[in-house]
């Protein structure tokens, strides 16, 4: 998944008060996206993010204007990450803005999930300039991740926001189906799971029968906890579930949600997550493809 980077880019997200050398990464982010240098050594009529891309992300000593504001993000290994607070800044020679989620299939790996998760922290930062609760402008922690208002003392703390994926499955024997669901209104709909954001008082495991109960009309059991995944694509901690359908496997779309959503035998199961190796519905999917019910036991 997108954060297993290996062990030579082991991720530390311990706040320190330091400022970038010529060496350091220091990200930047518009509505256009990331500050990036990509290079294309796939197929030229290949889909966006699938033509073998291999990303670049700046260095402080790539810029010829050095960037007014920073902010020390985390560190990859060895590899340390800031963030350029300023509204605009001078893109080096040979980078450009390109939408992080479009860069999701590029190399190398661990540049992809600082990219992400920089763009997460961005989202963050620039949406808090301003008090929530007083209006005044706030300012930064001097030694924590946190930004606080000098008028009122309120404290804002980076946003997560908990969501489930939920593969739904029925193991009769050797028949053994998954549900998949295509999403409404994407231009680009994979197959996917059961998915959804938890409610507030709500335990995630009263938010998989929610969500599968609203999505595909079934009724679920056998909960299994599978693995979580940060998601920073959309500020979400994702948690995997597997579950058994209880009682009548009709399925009953919520077409404001779903363009679809349909049984599937091991067999019939579409490949096109096979090489997805950034999602934890991806690995999910083709987990059970592979396995069956063996996924969970």
């Amino acid at each position: 998944m997108i954060q297993e980077v290996g062990p030579g880019h082991v991720y530390d997200n311990r706040f320190s008060s330091l400022e970038p050398a010529d060496a350091d990464y220091v990200l930047h982010f518009t509505s256009d996206g990331c500050l990036a240098r990509v290079t294309h050594v796939g197929r030229a009529d290949a889909d966006a993010g699938d033509a073998g891309e291999e990303v670049e992300l700046p260095r402080l000593g790539d810029y010829t204007r050095r960037p007014g504001r920073t902010t020390y993000l985390f560190s990859l290994g060895e590899d340390r990450f800031f963030l350029a607070l300023d509204d605009r800044v001078a893109a080096p020679a040979g980078f450009s803005y390109e939408s992080v989620s479009w860069l999701r299939r590029a190399e190398p790996q661990h540049l992809l999930f600082a990219a992400a998760t920089g763009s997460q922290l961005d989202r963050w930062y620039r949406g808090n300039r301003f008090c929530g609760r007083c209006g005044a402008p706030t300012e930064l922690a001097p030694a924590s991740r946190e930004i606080v208002c000098p008028e009122c003392a309120h404290i804002v703390y980076p946003k997560i926001c908990p969501g489930i994926i939920c593969a739904v499955t029925s193991c009769d024997g050797n028949d053994e189906k998954i549900v998949l669901t295509r999403y409404a209104g994407r231009t680009t709909a994979l197959w996917a799971l059961v998915a959804g954001f938890t409610e507030i008082g709500e335990p995630l495991e009263d938010t998989v029968r929610r969500e599968v109960m609203e999505e595909v009309g079934l009724t679920v059991k056998n909960l299994r906890f599978y693995k979580s995944q940060p998601w920073s694509f959309t500020d979400t901690l994702l948690v995997g579930f597997w579950c058994e359908v209880d009682g009548d496997p009709t399925i009953a779309v919520d077409r404001t949600e779903l363009k679809e959503a349909r049984w599937f035998s091991r067999a019939d199961i579409p490949l096109e997550r096979t090489g997805d190796r950034a999602s934890l519905t991806g690995e999910m999917i083709e987990r059970f493809r592979l396995m069956g019910r063996a996924a969970w036991e």
